[in-house]
């Protein structure tokens, strides 16, 4: 079955053919089409964005005080923004009543016919617990919309997470997982999440998670437009 987002907490040149004649290299790439990329698509994800009663992120801030998207943009201290990768990672710091609170959003577009499907997800973490929330959208220059996550993410069981048997700690307990796609390519890592309850008794009975789960790689299919084994 799809997974919950949960509340977890932290662990732990271009080629040159040569010949008798001449020499040739390969023609430079096409720009990337702004329309079909990530910072458009995070764009356009906070004007409709309405955020969940008490999220802490950086970008649910931004939206309960309004800020246009400019001073969206300069919340995020650490800002890495590749569109010849159809990739973004900002990072920001926040001080809250209840403390410090590190933002951390993440989002590609992988192509498909003139269309792109953005995968968006933010993370937001204070005293040593962090919350995710994913988005999936398709885009281009004349539509957004928001789909399931059903409809591009194949159904995932806990025991693909689990190395060998499942240790007792985490028998009969549901996972969260954590979409990070990756900087190059067209993958998508899953990360599973343990809950936290889970996760304190796991460390009592002496259980490395870090040994007994591992994360599921998915792969872009642009003929379905689908994430797939």
């Amino acid at each position: 079955m799809l997974k919950r987002d949960l509340l977890f907490a932290v662990m732990g040149g271009a080629a040159l053919l040569t010949g008798v004649a001449a020499a040739q290299t390969d023609p430079p790439r096409p720009a990337p089409d702004p329309a079909l990329g990530p910072l458009e698509g995070v764009r356009r994800f906070m004007t409709s964005f309405q955020p969940a009663p008490g999220e802490a992120s950086l970008l649910a801030y931004a939206r309960q005080e309004g800020l246009d998207w400019a001073a969206t943009q300069n919340l995020f201290g650490t800002q890495l923004t590749d569109p010849g990768n159809h990739y973004l990672e900002w990072r920001g710091l926040s001080n809250r009543a209840g403390g410090a609170v590190f933002t951390t959003v993440r989002a590609a577009t992988f192509l498909r016919a003139g269309q792109a499907l953005l995968v968006l997800n933010r993370e937001w973490c204070a005293a040593g617990q962090c919350q995710v929330r994913h988005v999936f959208a398709w885009q281009s220059a004349g539509m957004w919309k928001v789909v399931p996550e059903a409809s591009v993410i194949p159904a995932l069981r806990d025991e693909e997470f689990t190395v060998g048997r499942a240790p007792a700690c985490l028998r009969g307990v549901p996972l969260g997982v954590q979409y990070l796609p990756a900087r190059l390519g067209t993958t998508l890592n899953v990360l599973p999440l343990v809950p936290e309850a889970a996760r304190r008794a796991c460390e009592a009975a002496g259980v490395n998670l870090s040994a007994a789960t591992r994360p599921v790689t998915l792969n872009w299919t642009v003929s379905v437009g689908k994430f797939r084994r």
